[in-house]
């Protein structure tokens, strides 16, 4: 009976001690990654429409190269980056209209940043 009484009173103990231990650290020993991936698909803005990101408001609307665009709002994105929603439309066609992000990168540049779901069939772009 004592025994028993011993042995139950080390449980808790015992658990505890379990829990406290820090876990092993681990490290790779091959990179994941050869290196930063950089999207091939990112094409910079002509100067005349950085100008447009640069001066106009949301609800701007222009044209540029058989492209009608409407500016939507402004946001910072998860990489830090000025980001303004654009709204592109091909001026001959009625309804079909695309919905793109144009960021100031680094090097202060605007750029149309890529689709993260690419649709073949609706591609939009201004030429540049």
């Amino acid at each position: 009976m004592k025994k028993n009484k011993v042995i139950l009173s080390l449980v808790p103990f015992l658990i505890l001690t379990g829990c406290a231990t820090a876990p092993p650290v681990l490290h790779a020993t091959r990179a994941l990654i050869d290196g930063p991936i950089k999207s091939a698909d990112t094409s910079v803005v002509p100067q005349q429409l950085s100008e447009v990101l640069e001066t106009q408001q949301q609800g701007y609307t222009g044209q540029y190269n058989n492209i009608e665009f409407i500016l939507g709002q402004q946001y910072t994105s998860a990489l830090g980056e000025l980001c303004t929603v654009v709204y592109l439309k091909k001026s001959e066609q009625l309804a079909k209209q695309e919905r793109r992000a144009a960021c100031k990168n680094a090097n202060q540049q605007w750029v149309i940043t890529p689709q993260v779901i690419e649709n073949k069939n609706n591609q939009i772009s201004f030429g540049a």
